[in-house]
């Protein structure tokens, strides 16, 4: 018989916001939908979105540049 700590308990100490349960996980997980609620709600001016569109596209860019051929998260398919 192992001795070895289960790894889900060994990594617990580090993973504050996972719950040990679906219930706790939903509770845990209650403010950070509140937020992102309201975001969802505000209402955005089209340069406003126009602006994040292409923040999005840099972003998008900038992340497949740091990746290997054949290992791109946002190229065309």
């Amino acid at each position: 018989m192992s001795n070895a700590t289960p790894i889900s308990e060994s990594f617990s100490p580090y993973l504050k916001h996972q719950g040990r349960n679906r219930e706790e996980q939903i509770r845990l997980n209650q403010p950070a939908m509140e937020w992102l609620k309201k975001r969802m709600e505000k209402k955005v001016s089209t340069e406003e979105a126009k602006a994040r569109e292409e923040f999005f596209e840099l972003f998008k860019e900038t992340m497949d540049s740091f990746r290997p051929s054949g290992s791109k998260l946002y190229a065309d398919l």
